[in-house]
């Protein structure tokens, strides 16, 4: 059998509005994310690919790779 590895973890304590509270637990209950942890986490991660500038990068390999893989089912870009 395959080693586990263990990510170490550190507990904060976060203290936020109401409302965005509320907001989180819609999420949640809609089954978007599985926990108000998970949702922090994934926050948490946006915010240093924005401060890293990965994000924006993502974003356009992304979009690259959507014109890509339209040009190769035959979907084309329609200009006039």
């Amino acid at each position: 059998m395959g080693k586990t590895i263990r990510k170490r973890k550190k507990a904060i304590r976060v203290v936020l509005p109401e409302a965005l509270v509320e907001q989180m637990d819609k999420l949640v209950k809609e089954d978007r994310f599985t926990s108000r942890a998970e949702i922090i986490r994934y926050g948490v991660r946006l915010a240093i690919m924005l401060e890293k500038g990965r994000l924006h990068q993502r974003a356009e390999d992304y979009a690259y790779q959507e014109v890509v893989a339209g040009l190769q089912r035959g979907m084309g870009v329609s200009g006039h």
